[in-house]
């Protein structure tokens, strides 16, 4: 404050040497002028007589007279004021007007006053006086041209403040910082965030409450407003602010609705209502990614190969086990986990009635029958007593499915099957499936974990805690490889993990004995078909997808763990019910947000949906449960006899959660939410 107060002191002193050093400037140049007019008038042609003697007195009697009265005229006309700017036709307008009357002053002063004095003599010195006087301002005004110049070259561009940090305000500042005549300095951030917190190296201010202050500490000179859901009276705050300041404000969002090009990053797009559209779940891919597959595909190796098994190791240490097996899809790799434990016909295979049809089909793909349970109460997981109860002698797994990305709790799952150990009849035989369930001695526990790639519970990571577990990295999870998924398994005792490893390339592959990366070996063409199997093998241009997105994958899953506690606040405002991500001892992976509006039947539901998607807010329904479905009623299932599993989708709606929402989004979201489901929360 001292220092901005001894800025503005020396910034008045300095406007009122530069008046008077004007002021004497005018002195000298209004006499001058007539006294230059009276030597011209006296020695034109070398001659000198008496009268004008008389003249040259009379000049010298009324010159201080005439001084005063030109100062108070140059006054009056604002010819000292230091706002002035010294160009255009108003200026010079008033330096005339003034020298006008000044001329008026010389003349009826000489001939009332004094005495007359020749014609040539006033014309000479109006002509002269005009000059001098015009030619000071319009110098000074150069002067100023030029030292804002230099100026300019040396400061280089003008301050910048971008109002919005989310992808649009990213943007905003990327296209700004291309701007050779502007600097960003600063960007605005939500009242949550500032506090010494920083975006690419910009300090980020929380919220506009101080933006007078912030303009004048950061000597603001331009405002980029791109925050989509700044209310439009806070946008005709910082406008009106910016407007009074001499501050430039350029509405960013604006700009792009007018300017919607496809080639831009940030593209705001609408439907048919002229509604912002925010899909549901698309793929998070960035450069990396692509690059990487650029490089798979120019390296001539773009089957599976040596980027398929770099991804294999990566996510056995990410997940802390032995192996991983990088496949098609989630659904090839649960297939292929029942089929390396030998389970097939006869079989009976437990599966949640909630949960997506890839859960029971690939048992049924087996040859085994699949028995549907019921959902715990307000619950999406199974009823684990239910489970136990479902145990027969034909009973050889039981499928948990983690959800939303939040892990189930296997606890309970294992004592159920403990429960059951005495029930239970591993394969005879010595093939692996045989061997593998022999070893095991109950019940198997296979993870669905096709939603829960880095979820933790208990301080184990999803992958490690299940018997077998499947992943998926499909275009709408996640992680992504566009289609492709992952199996793995706990460390068996008397198993050998790299014949497991076999088996499932085996699977995986028709059969055959060599890959295409082993008969790359010089002699090590000959292969042989070991049984007539299937072709779900996951390709290196999936990989290098995968690769890619596995070392931006923390970052990924922090993002959409943002995004859960502003949806959490919200629906604790409203009283809707959501599932939990995160607690004392889990994590989940942040896939799926579920809300449940209470009191809401089915239609209403739809009704809701419906007027989202007008908004532009892309929803869905996660799941509808199995027995509804025709294939399943075709087994003999019927809905009534799961009534949790109902219950709990009845009045179900899954908000957008992914990682291309920007925070602006997020609010957008929000907002419409809130206001279409307020009118129906009981």
């Amino acid at each position: 404050m001292e220092k901005r107060n001894e800025e503005k002191a020396y910034s008045g002193g300095r406007q009122l040497l530069l008046r008077l050093l004007l002021m004497v400037y005018d002195i000298f140049a209004v006499n001058i002028s007539y006294f230059m007019a009276l030597l011209i008038r006296l020695y034109v042609g070398f001659r000198f007589i008496e009268l004008q003697t008389g003249y040259a007195a009379a000049f010298r009697t009324f010159a201080p007279w005439y001084t005063v009265c030109c100062l108070l005229i140059f006054s009056g006309f604002k010819l000292y004021n230091s706002r002035w700017e010294f160009a255009g036709i108003r200026d010079m307008n008033r330096i005339v007007t003034a020298n006008a009357l000044t001329f008026l002053v010389q003349v009826v002063g000489t001939l009332v006053f004094v005495m007359r004095m020749p014609v040539t003599y006033y014309i000479l010195g109006a002509a002269i006086q005009l000059f001098l006087i015009v030619a000071s301002r319009f110098a000074y005004r150069l002067f100023l041209l030029e030292r804002n110049r230099i100026e300019s070259q040396r400061n280089a561009r003008t301050n910048a403040m971008v109002i919005g940090i989310g992808k649009i305000g990213q943007f905003a500042r990327r296209q700004l910082e291309q701007d050779t005549t502007l600097r960003v300095v600063c960007v605005v951030g939500g009242k949550a965030d500032g506090g010494n917190q920083y975006l690419n190296g910009l300090p980020i201010i929380p919220g506009l409450d101080k933006l007078e202050s912030v303009l004048e500490k950061n000597k603001i000179g331009y405002v980029v407003i791109a925050n989509e859901t700044l209310p439009e009276e806070e946008k005709k705050r910082v406008k009106t602010l910016c407007e009074a300041r001499g501050v430039e404000v350029q509405d960013f969002i604006e700009y792009l609705q007018n300017n919607n090009d496809v080639e831009t990053p940030v593209t705001l797009k609408t439907n048919s209502n002229g509604a912002r559209v925010i899909p549901f779940s698309p793929p998070d891919i960035t450069d990396l990614e692509i690059e990487e597959v650029r490089r798979a595909l120019k390296s001539g190796w773009i089957t599976t190969g040596p980027r398929t098994k770099e991804l294999e190791k990566k996510l056995a240490g990410y997940c802390h086990t032995s192996r991983v097996v990088c496949l098609s899809s989630a659904t090839a790799a649960e297939e292929l986990n029942f089929r390396i434990c030998g389970i097939g016909e006869g079989d009976e295979v437990i599966v949640p009635a909630y949960t997506y049809t890839a859960s029971a089909s690939a048992a049924i793909h087996c040859g085994a029958q699949v028995i549907f349970v019921d959902s715990q109460k307000d619950n999406c997981e199974m009823d684990y007593d239910k489970v136990a109860d479902a145990i027969t002698e034909r009973t050889k797994a039981v499928v948990a499915v983690d959800l939303g990305g939040i892990i189930c709790d296997y606890d309970k799952l294992f004592a159920a099957v403990e429960r059951k150990r005495g029930l239970f009849r591993p394969r005879q035989g010595e093939d692996l499936g045989a061997r593998i369930q022999q070893a095991i001695g109950r019940v198997l526990v296979f993870a669905d974990c096709a939603h829960g790639l880095g979820a933790t519970r208990n301080g184990k990571m999803a992958g490690e805690i299940a018997d077998f577990t499947d992943f998926s990295f499909h275009a709408v999870k996640n992680f992504t490889t566009a289609e492709g998924g992952a199996a793995t398994w706990r460390d068996i005792p008397g198993i050998d993990n790299e014949e497991m490893y076999h088996q499932y390339q085996l699977y995986s592959l028709h059969g055959q004995s060599k890959d295409a990366l082993a008969k790359t070996k010089v002699g090590a063409w000959e292969y042989d078909i070991v049984g007539p199997w299937y072709k779900c093998n996951m390709t290196d241009i999936m990989a290098a997808i995968g690769l890619k997105q596995f070392e931006r994958y923390p970052g990924l899953l922090e993002r959409r763990h943002q995004i859960i506690r502003k949806y959490d606040a919200m629906c604790d405002e409203l009283g809707v019910k959501h599932l939990i991500h995160e607690g004392p001892d889990f994590c989940s992976s942040g896939h799926l947000y579920l809300t449940r509006i209470p009191g809401i039947t089915t239609d209403q539901r739809q009704e809701i949906i419906v007027k989202l998607a007008e908004m532009g807010v892309s929803t869905n329904v996660h799941y509808k449960p199995l027995p509804m479905m025709t294939a399943y009623k075709a087994y003999g299932w019927d809905i009534q006899d799961f009534p949790n599993a109902f219950d709990y989708y009845h009045n179900l709606i899954t908000l957008p959660l992914h990682t291309c929402l920007t925070d602006e989004d997020v609010d957008y979201v929000i907002k419409c939410y809130r206001e279409v489901v307020a009118n129906y929360v009981k």
